[in-house]
């Protein structure tokens, strides 16, 4: 299983890779070593001696800034980053004679001349501004800025690494490639380089190697940026870090530019593979709602953000394309620009599509090398979405007393507040609707708002409950208590009854294991693959309709409302919205993507070209080699991939792709086909596995975890385990009743109910003992409820 290689795989020194990681072979190879006895015993003992001498060698030879990336494979050290990778490239020993010594002058030598480009782009970010070649309101432009707005810590990160990424590039130029070292080699020769002589070693210590203060190691609540979660490893699933990587990037030039095919000539146009592969089909799935793909965004940008670059020195949204959809003159093109070709025949597109390049940010082991790109979320389930991922965005969500969050209050309806400038983070006028939440990307289309709505709701409902429970806790106490039961309830629906209706498998049977519990040495990091391509395969549920439930049935175009949440403001448009979310149909999980999605994304974009571009921006590897590391065979040809993607699928592939390894990752996900009771394929399911395994082993707070600070009693535990999406929306919305299980439709196996008849938390359990009634106090109640009960049965 991959999640078990990452924890207990090595790779081979000097780039000698194993080619075949089948379960069988792994089985045979440890065995033939188990049978070897007492001279597989002396053979090891050797094997660390020679590796010793390695490490002594390099320290020799290299200085002590160089930590040559096999050796953190090999010796345990503070840190972890990046992880294992399984196909890592490194020169051998013969080469590395050959290559120059590289000093700290050398390396500072590169900065200064990367700070020279860097500084360069100055005189071009004030010529677009001054020109206005920036996203028009309204527009896809903006929309995609929207998404991937960057928050002012995170573009200081961002010119940091574009810096020693660019240094990087210049190592590589004048250290390598003269000498006829492959790229990738090089990147990762380059990547034993450590930042400390340099003067980014100390800001980036700041963000990946400070230590936590006593009083974060033994807190009973989460930090909202997700530091300290790990005391020893502070860093580990903290906001604005880099994603993992389970293979090493494949960059054109090692360092960043976009991948290429294996022939080194350009993969094809993001676009053509979309359109060659999708259409508009009317697929609906009888077992799925709505609320399921739903959710599975929801959780997914708790998980992941990404965001997309601003001009370094003028701090404003960079725009790809002229007006007109043409491309624009090479005069008016900023460098993070990655637009993608439109072929001339398509009769949806104008020429040039907009999509800007990712941010990036400090390497984890604090070294020169390959670009990685930041998450500008925690890494964790946390409701960092909901609560916001860094201490002043909590502040500014938080209403002063009762330990409430902030809401507006239309039509007399709690929503969610409003923003100030409406037109800054939606796609309408200043006098528009746009909602504020811990996640810019909430407003994106309406049925996600709703379940923005929905926890934030949920939060007030228990904060007023607990006032009430416990008279003598503050604001601070009601809010963080708060705070702990609602991401608790959102993590037990997503491992409880989301991820069993996604893979038709609960928790325990994807793992064939129980939770152990938390596991220190497990790191939360999300990996570069899974936010990606893993969770991607939304886009092909959603539907373009959205049916509204308010007495009638009606519907609105998706395309319509990409961040115009004006719906979410109507009298009663709340409830219209999520229950028509729990009755409508998902669409199959296939390549039939609706228009809405496939040709008017955000206006004018095709969604499933920007996931494919985006693979290409972040150097991910093709979709060969992730299958060989999920288990599968090694795929050399278009005919190796029938196991599991269908023939007329291979065929379609075959067409579009040169060689088998240029498929992109996020394509070779949508194509295979689902496992049984399944709606994704076994490469998805390995990833997601793999990533949910490490979000719940590597969380300190996570709800099920026992004999933590943060841990719940078994009786909150037994509570908490009885929450349920379908609950939610029974407390929290007008309504009589639904279904039991909101992934699934209406049926004679899940029929509406009334909400008396779903489980409910009883938030007794976190009254404090001090506030508890005696025991003829709680006699009486029970018998008061027992017979109103009765009597509602009657």
């Amino acid at each position: 299983m991959l999640f078990k290689r990452i924890i207990e795989g090595k790779s081979v020194l000097n780039g000698d890779v194993k080619k075949d990681k089948s379960p069988e072979k792994c089985s045979r190879r440890k065995s033939e070593c188990n049978g070897c006895g007492e001279h597989s015993t002396i053979l090891e003992e050797l094997m660390k001696l020679v590796l010793l001498g390695v490490v002594l060698w390099a320290g020799v030879t290299f200085g002590s800034r160089v930590a040559p990336y096999p050796l953190n494979l090999i010796m345990n050290t503070e840190f972890y980053h990046p992880p294992p990778m399984y196909d890592f490239p490194f020169p051998s020993a013969e080469m590395l004679k050959k290559l120059p010594h590289i000093t700290p002058a050398n390396t500072n030598r590169s900065i200064s001349i990367s700070k020279m480009t860097v500084a360069m782009l100055e005189r071009l970010e004030d010529n677009l501004e001054a020109s206005g070649i920036k996203p028009i309101q309204g527009s896809a432009a903006q929309g995609l800025a929207i998404i991937g707005l960057p928050s002012k810590e995170a573009m200081k990160y961002e010119k940091s690494s574009m810096t020693i990424t660019k240094a990087s590039q210049n190592l590589v130029w004048t250290r390598c490639t003269r000498y006829g070292l492959a790229n990738d080699e090089c990147a990762s020769y380059i990547s034993t380089l450590n930042l400390r002589e340099s003067e980014y070693g100390g800001d980036c210590a700041q963000l990946e190697r400070f230590t936590c203060r006593t009083n974060k190691m033994s807190s009973r609540y989460r930090t909202f940026d997700g530091s300290c979660n790990n005391p020893v490893r502070s860093s580990w699933g903290q906001a604005l870090t880099g994603y993992k990587r389970l293979l090493h990037p494949r960059y054109a030039d090692g360092i960043e530019e976009p991948r290429r095919a294996m022939s080194h000539k350009e993969l094809p146009s993001a676009r053509l593979v979309s359109t060659d592969l999708a259409n508009n089909s009317d697929v609906p799935n009888d077992r799925k709602t709505i609320a399921l793909a739903v959710w599975s965004q929801f959780i997914y940008h708790d998980l992941v953000h990404t965001p997309v670059r601003k001009t370094i020195h003028t701090d404003q949204p960079i725009r790809c394309c002229d007006n007109s959809g043409l491309h624009l003159t090479p005069r008016y093109l900023h460098p993070s620009c990655m637009p993608i070709t439109v072929p001339d025949w398509d009769p949806d597109m104008t020429v040039c599509m907009e999509y800007t390049r990712s941010v990036t940010t400090y390497r984890g082991d604090c070294t020169f090398g390959a670009a990685e790109q930041m998450n500008q979320a925690t890494h964790f389930l946390d409701g960092s979405h909901i609560y916001g991922a860094n201490s002043r965005d909590a502040a500014s969500l938080r209403e002063k007393s009762g330990g409430l969050l902030k809401t507006s209050i239309v039509d007399d309806e709690e929503l969610l507040p409003l923003v100030g400038n409406p037109s800054e983070k939606c796609l309408v006028n200043s006098d528009g609707a746009c909602f504020n939440t811990g996640d810019i990307r909430a407003n994106l289309h309406p049925w996600l708002t709703a379940i923005h709505a929905l926890f934030v709701r949920e939060h007030n409902r228990i904060a007023r409950s607990l006032a009430v429970l416990n008279p003598g806790w503050n604001s601070d106490k009601l809010y963080h208590e708060v705070r702990r039961i609602v991401v608790a309830e959102l993590q037990h629906i997503t491992y409880k009854y989301w991820l069993p209706a996604l893979t038709g498998k609960s928790i325990d049977q994807l793992y064939d294991s129980y939770d152990v519990g938390y596991n220190s040495d497990t790191d939360p990091t999300i990996t570069n693959a899974f936010a990606t391509a893993a969770f991607h395969f939304v886009n092909s549920l959603l539907d373009q309709d959205i049916i509204l439930i308010d007495g009638n049935v009606t519907s609105l175009r998706l395309k319509q409302t990409y961040f115009k949440p004006e719906l979410i403001a109507k009298k009663g448009g709340l409830e219209s919205v999520l229950l028509g979310m729990a009755s409508q149909k998902a669409q199959d999980l296939d390549f039939n993507y609706d228009d809405d999605l496939r040709n008017h994304w955000l206006g004018s974009l095709d969604v499933l070209a920007v996931d494919i571009q985006r693979g290409r921006d972040h150097g991910i590897p093709g979709y060969s080699q992730y299958r060989t590391l999920c288990g599968l065979s090694v795929a050399t040809s278009f005919s190796h991939l029938t196991d599991v993607i269908p023939q007329e699928m291979v065929d379609k592939l075959s067409q579009i792709y040169e060689q088998v390894g240029d498929i992109d990752l996020v394509v070779g996900l949508m194509a295979e086909a689902p496992l049984p009771g399944s709606l994704i394929g076994p490469t998805a399911t390995c990833f997601l596995r793999e990533q949910l395994w490490r979000t719940r082993s590597g969380d300190r707070y996570f709800y099920t975890h026992t004999h933590e600070a943060g841990s719940f009693s078994k009786r909150q535990i037994a509570e908490i385990r009885r929450a349920s999406l379908s609950r939610l929306m029974c407390d929290n919305l007008e309504i009589a009743g639904v279904q039991k299980d909101a992934f699934q439709p209406p049926s004679d196996r899940n029929p509406i109910v009334s909400c008396d008849e779903i489980k409910r938390m009883n938030l007794e359990a976190w009254q404090d003992p001090s506030e508890q009634p005696d025991i003829f106090t709680r006699t009486n109640s029970w018998l008061r409820n027992k017979v109103a009960s009765s009597n509602i049965t009657k």
